[in-house]
């Protein structure tokens, strides 16, 4: 009994040295990547109407990603999905969505924002995707440590489209 104890004891404090402090802190000067809340979906509809029948397609940026090199420089790239359903009202179809990208110093100063237009082909069953991959370069690593970057991403919407979203 007093062996098991002890091989017991053993391996509880081999595993404990192993593990990580959970107090450390990592500081990276990758910058954040959001989607603004409000503006990852998109909501179009056929006519003037607002309710469920009158939409037309709802599309999503989704699966956003971020990989990082951090040296001299800091290097980003940003991979996210735009995908788009019709539930079968849009087939075969192109449709050109709007998407912006911000970037933020310091969580409040917005540097530079960028609109990109992505065209949205629709398949017979009314469904469309698209990849989307971009860049953003820090030149210098103490650039990078004296701001902290954000970059935001949604959706180009006029106010009609915001205030849809959120209501629903």
């Amino acid at each position: 009994m007093m062996n098991r104890l002890f091989v017991l004891s053993v391996m509880a404090s081999a595993l404990a040295a192993c593990a990580s402090n959970p107090l450390e802190i990592t500081v990276s000067r990758c910058p954040a990547v959001a989607v603004v809340a409000d503006t990852g979906t998109l909501t179009r509809f056929d006519g003037e109407g607002r309710t469920t029948d009158d939409i037309l397609f709802t599309a999503s940026i989704s699966d956003v990603n971020v990989t990082c090199n951090q040296e001299e420089d800091v290097l980003s790239a940003i991979g996210f999905y735009i995908g788009a359903n019709s539930e079968g009202k849009v087939v075969n179809e192109t449709v050109t969505l709007s998407y912006f990208v911000a970037v933020l110093k310091d969580n409040s100063e917005v540097v530079t924002k960028r609109v990109f237009d992505v065209p949205m082909t629709f398949d017979r069953d009314g469904y469309a995707v698209s990849r989307e991959v971009l860049s953003q370069y820090i030149p210098t690593i103490e650039q990078a440590r004296r701001y902290n970057y954000e970059l935001l991403i949604g959706f180009q919407m006029n106010v009609d489209d915001v205030a849809f979203n959120m209501e629903r």
